[in-house]
């Protein structure tokens, strides 16, 4: 076969190429699909920097079924960065209750492959999702806390620390935007799910915006230790409003 994945580097698409083959040759009826997700199928792949994220779906993901692919999936490993989420079909739906806002985030940018495809018709509840999300704003929220004793004196470890929590925040607040029945930006970009998520949830769009800039440039205008201090601020904050709204639902 031979995929036609535009905007990907020939390579790559090649190296995906191999993949689908050589996993319909070596797992047979127990392969059932391969949908790309993550920064290519985003349409934001950096060379040398991003990885090929892929999930490899299967009908029995029992170890003699990963034995086979193994070879293949160390060969695409080594040749382009895949990384691969290896899943039973009959597991996605529950593991998406698991992880809601990653499951979320590949059903909104994927690109499936080769044959099926249960994220179209994947459906995560609300409270799930709002849940999870608590959850993770909260462990961003300690972590920044740690960072911040850590690097209070030194803008430009500090501005390290909120560059490396910046794109997961923009994922939480789209699924948290996804789960209140919000269209989030066909623009995949960090500042302008920050600027919905600002409008929406009466977020401080200043500090959001800062951040943005940050993740965007590697340096911001603004003073970082402060921008750290307002972002702890916000976050806190938000965590307890989503916690009531998980509650709620």
């Amino acid at each position: 076969m031979s995929l036609s994945l535009p905007q990907v580097p020939e390579a790559i698409a090649n190296a995906l190429d191999a993949l689908v083959n050589e996993l319909a040759a070596q797992a047979g009826q127990d392969f059932a699909g391969l949908v790309l997700y993550g920064g290519l199928a985003r349409g934001r792949y950096r060379a040398g920097r991003s990885d090929v994220n892929v999930v490899v779906l299967l009908h029995r993901a029992d170890a003699s079924v990963l034995r086979k692919l193994a070879p293949a999936l160390r060969t695409a490993r080594r040749a382009v960065g895949v990384e691969a989420m290896l899943l039973a079909v009959s597991e996605v739906a529950t593991a998406a209750l698991d992880f809601p806002t990653k499951f979320l985030d590949i059903q909104r940018h994927r690109i499936l492959l080769h044959g099926e495809d249960p994220f179209a018709t994947l459906e995560i509840p609300p409270s799930v999702v709002q849940r999870r999300i608590a959850q993770s704003l909260r462990n961003i929220l300690l972590r920044l806390r740690r960072r911040y004793l850590a690097s209070c004196d030194d803008a430009e470890e500090m501005q390290l620390a909120l560059a490396d929590m910046a794109r997961p925040l923009a994922i939480d607040f789209s699924a948290l935007l996804q789960a209140g029945g919000h269209a989030v930006p066909e623009e995949d970009r960090t500042a302008a799910i920050y600027a919905l998520a600002a409008r929406v949830f009466s977020l401080d769009a200043d500090t959001l915006s800062a951040l943005a800039d940050l993740r965007d440039r590697g340096y911001c205008d603004d003073d970082a230790v402060n921008l750290c201090e307002r972002l702890l601020d916000l976050l806190s904050n938000l965590a307890d409003r989503v916690d009531a709204m998980a509650g709620a639902a």
